[in-house]
């Protein structure tokens, strides 16, 4: 045991004062030296670290690429998106709006789109339908074409895979088993999930499937720069539309769609932490016991450095530095595991709980995002479960008489 550094016990009349910054070398060197002398602890201890916070790495890191990608496709959408209002959630609205909103000044252009859910062959797919000069870019064709007339459809490869289809595929759908469709396209996105469940088709094709004929679900408005006013010149025509014999519309920025899909994302995110919150409550005596403080061995090493001349606050603080060196070792380990779990388990288990639509076994490469979130919050977790689960029972022995301590 490494006699406390501040004391000269051979001459302490003519000894002048440490200095603060060769104090707390020797503070760290020592709690560098307890934790090499106890390797078992201190690896059990990290162990349980990773444990205990590599699942919850994962998921942060899996709602942050969520969040990520959907914000890319936001970036590179429309401006405003207008459907009819029912209740508060969207309805169909007339493609005759269409010409109504092009002559507004500052609108460049103007695409309806169907989006909606339908069983294909068992599997459960988002049918998107656009007419075949909007495809986003973020459908890139790797195998045949993109749809140019009626019956054409091009799927993402991962649900290709899944219903083992190809080119020149031929289906119909239950839900309008008198349409047939042609599949001439697979397409790759990085946008993950839209490899694993999207069918892209026609924008007419779309509209008859989901019996809306001469209806979109919504109108995706593009606008020049500087004419954020164009959202009160359409509420203000909603207002005034014939008397009120439509329902009203429904206009969405898409700064607005941004900021509710960020909510809820970072909602499901504070419910996963309140849950796992029970974990850490859980962890923290854990911790401590392993970490030997509490047991007679360790009360009696806290007793033997007060004899040796070691104050209250320099114990702490070395016990503080261990802490500190094991979380940091820890994180390294925590994101390695978390990467793993992603990137080799498709986040299995926790990407469910992002996206409850999902199998627990995800079917395509989960989005995720490490740095900077779920690093910083690892950290600090660590931290966290460490400190408290060890320093109130370190001062504890540390206020006691040395003989006392060392008894026990």
């Amino acid at each position: 045991m490494a006699k406390n550094p501040a004391i000269n016990a051979d001459n302490l009349q003519n000894q002048e004062p440490t200095p603060i910054f060769t104090k707390h070398i020797a503070i760290l060197l020592a709690a560098i030296k307890s934790l090499l002398r106890n390797t078992v602890r201190s690896s059990i201890v990290l162990l349980c670290l990773v444990a205990i916070l590599s699942p919850f790495a994962t998921a942060i890191a899996i709602c942050e690429g969520i969040k990520a990608q959907y914000a890319s496709i936001l970036k590179k959408g429309g401006d405003i998106y207008v459907a009819r209002d029912n209740y508060g959630i969207n309805a169909p609205i007339e493609l005759d709006m269409i010409d109504r909103f092009m002559r507004l000044q500052g609108v460049t252009k103007v695409v309806p789109r169907v989006i909606g859910r339908t069983y294909v062959k068992g599997k459960l797919l988002v049918v998107f339908g656009i007419p075949p000069t909007s495809i986003p870019f973020h459908i890139r064709i790797i195998e045949g074409r993109k749809p140019k007339g009626r019956g054409e459809v091009i799927l993402g490869q991962g649900a290709a895979k899944y219903l083992n289809v190809g080119l020149g595929t031929r289906f119909s759908i239950e839900r309008n088993p008198n349409q047939v469709f042609k599949i001439v396209g697979l397409f790759d996105s990085p946008i993950n999930i839209w490899n694993a469940d999207l069918l892209v088709m026609n924008f007419q094709d779309a509209s008859d499937l989901f019996g809306i004929r001469d209806k979109a679900t919504d109108l995706i408005i593009y606008t020049r720069p500087g004419y954020e006013q164009i959202v009160d010149i359409i509420i203000h025509m909603s207002q005034s539309d014939e008397g009120g014999e439509r329902p009203l519309l429904r206009v969405q920025t898409k700064d607005l769609i941004d900021r509710y899909t960020r909510r809820g994302f970072n909602m499901q995110a504070g419910v996963f932490t309140a849950f796992y919150a029970i974990v850490f409550a859980l962890a923290i005596p854990a911790i401590g016991v392993i970490s030997g403080f509490g047991l007679s061995e360790r009360r009696r090493e806290v007793g033997v450095m007060k004899a040796l001349g070691w104050q209250t606050q320099e114990v702490l603080r070395m016990v503080a530095l261990e802490n500190l060196i094991l979380s940091i070792i820890s994180v390294p380990l925590i994101i390695l595991v978390a990467a793993g779990w992603i990137h080799l388990l498709n986040g299995a288990g926790m990407a469910h709980f992002f996206m409850p639509a999902l199998d627990i076994l995800v079917p395509f490469s989960m989005p995720s995002r490490i740095f900077p979130i779920p690093l910083v919050l690892s950290i600090m977790m660590a931290l966290i479960l460490t400190m408290v689960g060890s320093i109130y029972s370190t001062w504890r022995t540390a206020i006691v008489p040395p003989s006392e301590a060392m008894k026990t």
